[in-house]
């Protein structure tokens, strides 16, 4: 799978010139702090500047290590989806040494990826995309959290030169105040407030997380929630998991909803299951707040307690949604937080046959996601 958008190469330019746009890569920086799409538009410039073929600011927890936020250029939606679902910043050499490293300035990665490949699908794929080097910045550290800047290049575009590094290096003061200034200007005080007021109408316990998914505002019953619940918290304001594997499909959904909202996609809500040991699930639902709803790019987070609410039956969802009797029992197990794998083991099928029944559902039902499916039964029949 290519994940590389194929950018047009263009030669490498003198030391001269190299960086000559440097003033129109500053006001991109700067822009970005009132632009939809984040620093989308700055990383593309900055990707065709030096010469690049892809370029990332990520921000990223350091234990366990994994991505919270990411603006990205040159590569395609697909392989950021695989990239996220399989943790492969965790196999990368250059974040791995990044997250003991204090802010700096713009380094070569090829002395830290002489010693081996970081990992085979890793290595897998930067072989397919002929990789070679990657100028990469720490801009912020924390005790738990730095914000990574790279820019890729391939084979063919050669490595990164001291002269450029130092050119690179002149964007360093205004890389580091850009971010800063978006962490504290993202969201205005007037919007806050008016947030604060809707969610306290939301029914059930309600969230609203910012562009980078921390939690900018919740209601009464939001914050009751987090005091009486385990399996989920708040750290640093943004949500935490006891389940590793709901925390990162939960990183995975809202960052899709983020950027369906800043791209003007439609969207449907995907729900969550969370499950308690001992007590019912939770159902997390997370949808967009749309660019003309007070916010750009935020994500409105929902949580019930599915004891509430009396779940849709296979015969309920088969009659709704014309499905067959399979199909609308490995429904009915999805909406209550089965797996594939439990549901096998229950239904007696293999994971495989379970598959295919998935994919006629979503071909019924209009749906590609099994949140946005649980979503969509919940929504029609849940009562």
């Amino acid at each position: 799978m290519s994940g590389l958008e194929s950018p047009k190469a263009s030669p490498l330019t003198s030391d001269s010139s190299f960086l000559a746009n440097e003033a129109e890569l500053i006001q991109s920086l700067y822009q970005a702090l009132d632009n939809d799409t984040g620093f989308h538009d700055y990383l593309s410039l900055l990707m065709k500047s030096v010469n690049g073929c892809a370029a990332q600011l990520v921000f990223v927890r350091k234990s366990p290590l994994r991505i919270e936020h990411i603006w990205y250029a040159g590569l395609s939606d697909e392989f950021i989806g695989w990239y996220l679902d399989n943790n492969m910043i965790a196999s990368d050499a250059v974040t791995n040494h990044a997250i003991g490293q204090p802010p700096g300035t713009f380094q070569s990665a090829l002395p830290l990826i002489e010693d081996g490949p970081p990992g085979d699908d890793y290595d897998r794929w930067e072989s397919d995309q002929s990789m070679l080097d990657s100028a990469w910045l720490v801009v912020e550290a924390s005790d738990t959290h730095i914000t990574l800047q790279t820019v890729q290049r391939t084979v063919a575009q050669g490595p990164y030169l001291p002269e450029e590094l130092a050119a690179m290096n002149r964007l360093v003061p205004f890389i580091r105040q850009a971010v800063s200034l978006a962490k504290n200007l993202h969201q205005p005080p007037s919007s806050v407030q008016a947030l604060s007021a809707v969610i306290d109408l939301v029914p059930d316990a309600g969230f609203v997380l910012d562009n980078p998914g921390a939690v900018m505002v919740s209601n009464e019953r939001g914050r009751q929630l987090l005091k009486q619940e385990q399996v989920i918290s708040l750290r640093q304001r943004r949500f935490e998991f006891d389940d590793k594997k709901i925390q990162s499909a939960f990183f995975r959904i809202s960052s899709r909803v983020v950027q369906a909202d800043v791209q003007g996609r439609d969207y449907t809500p995907e729900t969550l299951i969370v499950s308690r040991p001992g007590a019912s699930s939770l159902l997390m639902t997370l949808q967009p707040l749309k660019r003309n709803e007070l916010v750009t790019g935020a994500v409105l987070v929902t949580v019930t307690d599915s004891a509430w609410r009396v779940f849709p039956d296979a015969v309920m969802i088969q009659d709704y949604f014309s499905l067959s009797r399979s199909e609308a029992q490995l429904c009915e197990d999805l909406v209550k937080g089965m797996s594939l794998k439990d549901i096998a083991a229950r239904r007696h099928k293999s994971e495989a046959t379970l598959r295919s029944y998935l994919k006629q559902v979503f071909l019924k039902t209009g749906q590609s996601r099994q949140g946005q499916l649980i979503s969509t039964i919940l929504s029609a029949l849940m009562r």
